[in-house]
């Protein structure tokens, strides 16, 4: 004979169903929520802050960068202006006589201030330190405006030029104009640059052999 049927709470140990379902949703959630962690949200986690440093990395080179083109617009910068004065020096001072030109200049000052030109001889170049004195006689004729016109348009030549030695001498009356004509004469000196060769290197002082002695001081 069959014994007495057991209930559902009794076969799995006195525990509450609802309790157990209860248990049951819990772990399941909890796993879930594990599951999920170590799936996505770890992933994306780590693919985030790598992101990050890449980013923070991109932004420091790219300071850099920039902290680069400010110093090489700023060393470009420089450059042309150390070009520039140096372009400027070369036409006040050039390393090269450039004779023909400077005589070319003068006589076309002197034409343009109405002067009638007499003389331009080059004289003697006088070498100095560091620079070389490039003088030329000059012999004019002309009215007082004329000379000082042409004076003046010397004065204002990139290139240094000195005027020197000036001397007025016969002034006469122009016929037609009645202007007063005086004869010239000036030395127009310009100068161009030396570069002086690097020193030779100064023998060096010869050793004693080895075992010989030095004579003694006075001998």
């Amino acid at each position: 004979m069959a014994g007495p049927k057991k209930s559902a709470k009794e076969l799995i140990g006195g525990l509450n169903p609802n309790s157990m379902i209860l248990g049951v949703w819990v772990v399941a959630v909890l796993a879930i929520a594990v599951g999920y962690y170590f799936m996505f949200y770890d992933p994306l986690e780590q693919t985030r802050v790598a992101e990050e440093g890449r980013k923070a990395a991109l932004t420091q080179q790219r300071t850099t960068e920039e902290a680069n083109l400010r110093r090489y617009n700023s060393d470009v910068a420089a450059l042309g202006r150390a070009r520039q004065r140096a372009e400027e020096l070369q036409r006040v001072l050039p390393t090269d006589a450039d004779i023909p030109g400077f005589m070319r200049n003068i006589n076309a000052l002197a034409e343009t201030a109405g002067l009638q030109i007499q003389l331009i001889q080059p004289v003697e170049e006088r070498v100095e330190l560091y620079y070389a004195r490039i003088p030329v006689q000059i012999k004019v004729r002309g009215s007082y405006l004329s000379l000082t016109r042409f004076f003046y348009q010397v004065s204002r030549l990139q290139r240094v030029i000195n005027m020197e030695n000036i001397k007025l001498e016969t002034p006469t009356e122009d016929p037609v104009t009645h202007e007063v004509l005086l004869a010239a004469e000036t030395l127009a000196t310009t100068f161009r640059s030396v570069v002086r060769p690097a020193a030779a290197a100064r023998p060096a002082t010869p050793r004693p052999a080895a075992g010989a002695t030095p004579a003694p001081a006075g001998e």
